[in-house]
């Protein structure tokens, strides 16, 4: 690695690396730490004793907070065949993370096919080619929805007064999520077309992440950040298995775009920032909350430009850049509206009316899983990204750096850990907010210079540990 690549000054003033540090001892204190949580979680779902491991662990004794079942076990003809394609995506991901002059269309799509054998052989050790299809299986999955659409204008049009008769997640959820299985399946019916379509759409996080990381981090961050997040136990265990990682890539995406618009003062990227946020509102009501990271962002710009000349004040911008992505959105939700008759009002309501009489998270203490959720997310984050990332994060408190990347983000995680909607399986529910962290966590490793072999060894042990002891359900 270039001396240069790490001193590319960052929205955090940090323009120098710092020394070495201590990599190991904070790895080592992270797991200690998390794996203590879940180990007396996991005891603490079977009452210390009283309900013994005999017992199934699926549907309710999971690793509190982390919503894991244990169950140990590997399909052995299966592990043979998925176990080398393993390492040698995971092998191929570290090559082009540390191979500097490659051209980067070049790059991101080896990476992208790397990450999509990587998740899909994973998901393959516990049970072949059938354990890809098994979560859209499960009674309530967006599939179940498909034959109940018809003509796509009138489901939208009558998606208020359908709710109560749709499968648990096609009701809980905006429309656009099961009209995407739907378009899945007009083209290649079936649930391992299906399955295969999550993954693909989930795997195009990686751009994302690409593009975050190139923005804070420089080039040879966003190499770095790529593999880190591709073979992040969350990414590895999530893409291939929940319809949540489908849309992640939008949200992001959204925030991403959005951000680009404000601190480039750019049109096209406002506009394109505000479409995607629009998409991702008729993906999942999660959309809401990449809102801070971006209001963080625009307060940060709008004190930066005190000071400014008359004519070009930051906050003349930050009004036009949120005017304009508010257009964005609301003329699309107008035009939809006008086109098909989706009332997006009525749909939060009926969804809202639909939420409350159904069983789930509900009835989960609020402010246990406003931290829980915290612990479980930088669990499943991996070791080492998460002990990046809380040092990071404490380090940007103590330079009170509020307008960073890092405050942003935090900001993000905060929220959503704080609104009382996602009260535990963070695991799959915040996969939209993995790059954001990701990317903070990389910084702080290269900071650190730290050997990127040894990162992506743990991150995919860890992975590869938890496939094979614990039934992750989505």
């Amino acid at each position: 690695m270039k001396p240069s690549d790490t001193q590319r000054p960052g929205p955090a003033g940090l323009a120098r690396p710092a020394a070495r540090g201590p990599l190991l001892p904070a790895i080592a204190v992270a797991t200690v730490c998390l794996v203590a949580v879940g180990v007396l979680g996991t005891f603490s779902m079977r009452g210390f004793g009283r309900v013994p491991f005999s017992v199934p662990s699926w549907p309710w004794y999971f690793s509190w907070p982390s919503y894991l079942f244990w169950s140990p076990g590997l399909d052995g003809p299966a592990a043979v065949v998925a176990l080398p394609l393993v390492l040698l995506a995971a092998a191929g991901l570290v090559w082009l993370a540390l191979v500097s002059g490659l051209p980067r269309a070049l790059r991101l799509a080896g990476s992208l096919a790397a990450v999509l054998v990587l998740t899909l052989a994973v998901a393959a050790l516990a049970d072949g080619p059938a354990a890809w299809r098994a979560p859209l299986a499960f009674v309530g999955e967006y599939p179940d929805a498909v034959d109940q659409v018809g003509p796509i204008p009138t489901f939208l049009g009558e998606f208020p007064a359908r709710v109560s008769s749709l499968p648990d997640y096609a009701a809980v959820h905006p429309p656009g999520a099961t009209l995407f299985y739907v378009l899945v399946d007009r083209v290649w019916p079936g649930l391992d077309a299906a399955a295969l379509a999550t993954v693909v759409a989930g795997c195009l996080g990686l751009l994302v992440v690409a593009g975050l990381a190139h923005d804070e981090l420089g080039e040879a961050g966003e190499r770095w950040a790529v593999a880190c997040w591709a073979l992040a136990p969350v990414t590895v265990l999530y893409v291939a298995t929940s319809a949540d990682a489908m849309w992640a890539p939008v949200l992001a995406g959204g925030a991403l775009a959005a951000d680009r618009g404000l601190r480039r003062r750019s049109w096209w990227w406002t506009v394109a920032g505000g479409v995607l946020l629009w998409l991702a509102s008729m993906l999942t009501f999660a959309a809401v909350l990449v809102l801070p990271f971006l209001a963080v962002r625009a307060l940060a710009t709008w004190a930066e430009g005190v000071g400014e000349s008359p004519g070009d004040r930051a906050w003349r911008w930050v009004l036009r850049w949120a005017g304009a992505t508010s257009a964005v959105v609301l003329g699309l939700a107008a035009t939809l509206w006008l086109a098909t008759g989706y009332d997006v009002v009525a749909t939060v309501q009926a969804v809202q009316r639909f939420w409350s009489t159904a069983p789930g998270t509900q009835q989960r203490i609020w402010w246990v899983w406003a931290v829980a959720d915290l612990v479980a997310f930088a669990a499943i984050l991996g070791f080492p990204l998460a002990a990046a990332l809380v040092v990071r994060l404490r380090d940007t408190a103590r330079e009170r750096a509020w307008g960073s990347f890092e405050a942003a983000t935090l900001a993000s995680l905060v929220v959503a850990a704080a609104w009382g909607h996602t009260r535990g399986e963070v695991e799959r529910m915040w996969q939209f907010l993995v790059p954001f962290a990701v990317v903070i966590a990389t910084r702080q490793l290269l900071r650190w210079r730290v050997s990127l072999p040894l990162v992506a060894g743990l991150l995919l042990a860890q992975a590869v540990a938890i496939e094979a002891l614990f039934y992750t359900r989505w």
